[in-house]
């Protein structure tokens, strides 16, 4: 799209804290932050423009924590050395989170929590809003913590929470990931606001959840086909918390004009092995995150009338989905519950209908394209906008200088799935794990903290890395739980899609993970050895001589490399020079 640079203007200068109608919300002076700027932004839009349909639009009851209460608890808890530390390496995230849960607020903020909860009693997000974050050029996604508190108890114990909660976002603030993103980007002044929000969603059974909920992006920038657009827009859904949708978790990834396509095509096996098991919620006894597969807590589902309309039946040994008349007691040998949202296409037309239509009106009044965060109760046909913010990428697809005449050996990886655009020559280098031995390797976290070793060893020099599954998985035997800060570096990144030992890459867009990649033009592609059009140069990466690393299953080898990703044909190739 073309940026509106009047109206992008106007989005900048928005300043929720000269409006009269949050100021009785807002704790304290100064900024309450990008993300608290992007949201009620919205929120003004849909007040002046927006007309419910049948489908309700919400944007949650928040108020603000001001970065005036961030800079006091810093000075009045002396925390300027932690920092100081953080921020040149030499203090962990355990050692930054520990100083700050043993700090305490000011009598006065305490008094401005206690007034508060005295008002509300549902469950609540509590929210990063830094003054950095959610800008146009840097979105911080996934660097800072979002807490929930339960908010149940007496009063006491609520006050005891909630400040616990925002403690722990104040930390995350000088997090590892957080500190060097702001290095790489010679990035200054940050400082935390909080937004302490309602927790949309119902209580059931002890858990407290939206029945579904996700990420949107009105422009899709990485197809998986060329029958999709860059403007058609995609979302991903998933049931429960969005924590899975924003996470490297499986969801079910929509095409707003064209909900037919899935990423993972028509194949049985390969819709149920992309398809959502485990499920999000908010334990309210204990007021923490809790994970569980849904094939061992079935009943949950009898909260949910509709529950046929996004669950279904995957046996393995039929291969075969089916969809569910009644809730199973109890599943046959080889049958599995998945969510794999094979009828909601087709169901909830007015959902697709409704998220167009905001993409259109955000996009508009925002003059640039954007990215949400939402959910949606199908029973009662209520979407809530949890986030908006503008969302940071490539306006035009520059041309790709597509080589020709290419020698079949000396293709290395070639893809065509969900691949950004864009190209790089002469690459020095290639950091390759080798995917039977990170397989065989017992304490598979330290093939992430070796590959964070070589990625600051080689921060001056660009370098591709390629390696099994999803890297920055949560699940090591999924992929390689990289985080940010040991990637931060390369210029390629390659997923292997190993069948055989399950490293299967997720073909996902909209996860933090990738927002990151997005950001820092980092180019991706996804490469299978199920797919008959894909190639791993297996034969290449067991011949060539390569240097080895402190750990086994790491190779680097020596260039020049040239890789060549073309957005618009939906194509990619890694080329030895």
């Amino acid at each position: 799209m073309i940026v509106s640079k009047a109206k992008l203007k106007k989005f900048q200068e928005f300043n929720i804290t000269t409006k009269d109608r949050y100021k009785n919300r807002i704790i304290g002076k100064g900024s309450v932050g990008g993300k608290a700027k992007g949201l009620f932004f919205a929120k003004e839009l849909l007040d002046e423009h927006w007309v419910n349909g049948e489908v309700k639009i919400v944007v949650p009851e928040s108020y603000f924590v001001s970065t005036e209460v961030f800079d006091d608890f810093i000075e009045t808890n002396n925390l300027a050395s932690v920092i100081r530390e953080a921020e040149s390496g030499k203090a962990t995230q355990e050692t930054v989170e520990k100083a700050f849960l043993e700090g305490d607020f000011h009598s006065r903020w305490k008094q401005e929590f206690r007034k508060l909860l005295s008002k509300i009693h549902y469950p609540l997000a509590i929210r990063s809003s830094s003054v950095l974050e959610d800008s146009i050029k840097y979105a911080f996604a996934g660097k800072y913590l979002t807490t929930y508190v339960a908010n149940k108890g007496s009063l006491d114990q609520r006050l005891a929470a909630l400040e616990e909660a925002i403690k722990r976002v104040y930390a995350s603030t000088y997090g590892p990931n957080a500190v060097i993103y702001r290095k790489k980007h010679r990035l200054k002044g940050e400082k935390m606001a909080i937004i302490i929000q309602k927790l949309m969603g119902k209580e059931r059974n002890g858990c407290f959840y939206p029945e579904l909920a996700g990420v949107g992006y009105s422009r899709n920038y990485r197809r998986w086909t060329e029958r999709i657009k860059t403007e058609d827009s995609v979302i991903r859904l998933v049931f429960g918390l969005g924590t899975r949708c924003t996470e490297r978790g499986y969801a079910r990834i929509f095409s707003l004009t064209n909900p037919l396509l899935r990423p993972e095509g028509n194949n049985n096996w390969e819709i149920a092995k992309y398809s959502q098991e485990s499920v999000d919620a908010i334990d309210m006894e204990t007021g923490k995150v809790v994970s569980f597969n849904i094939n061992k807590k079935l009943s949950i589902l009898k909260n949910h009338r509709l529950f046929r309309d996004y669950v279904q039946l995957y046996s393995v040994l039929q291969d075969q989905i089916k969809g569910i008349t009644l809730l199973p007691s109890k599943l046959n040998r080889g049958e599995k519950v998945i969510f794999s949202f094979t009828p909601f296409d087709k169901k909830y037309k007015k959902f697709f209908q409704l998220i167009r239509r905001l993409f259109q009106l955000l996009e508009k009044e925002m003059g640039i394209a954007v990215d949400i965060e939402f959910t949606y109760e199908p029973e009662d046909d209520v979407f809530g906008l949890i986030q908006a913010r503008p969302l940071s990428s490539w306006e035009h697809y520059r041309k790709i200088p597509w080589p020709q005449n290419v020698l079949p050996q000396n293709i290395l990886l070639k893809g065509d799935r969900m691949l950004t655009h864009g190209y790089v020559e002469n690459i020095p280098y290639m950091v390759y794990v080798d995917h039977d031995k990170y397989y065989a390797t017992a304490n598979k976290h330290e093939v992430a903290r070796a590959i964070g070793e070589i990625n600051n060893r080689l921060s001056d020099t660009p370098f591709v890395l390629v390696g099994p599954g999803r890297w920055g998985s949560s699940n090591p035997h999924l992929g390689i739980p990289v985080n940010y800060s040991e990637i931060s570096n390369c210029k390629v990144l390659i997923e292997l899609g190993i069948k055989k030992q399950n490293f299967v890459p997720e073909l996902s867009y909209g996860t933090h993970f990738f927002a990151d990649l997005e950001l820092e033009k980092v180019l991706y592609m996804p490469v299978f050895d199920t797919i008959e059009t894909n190639i791993i140069n297996f034969e290449w990466f067991n011949s060539t001589p390569f240097k080895k690393t402190r750990h086994p299953a790491i190779r680097i080898y020596k260039g020049p490399f040239h890789v060549y990703l073309d957005g618009h044909e939906v194509k990619g190739i890694v080329l030895k020079a």
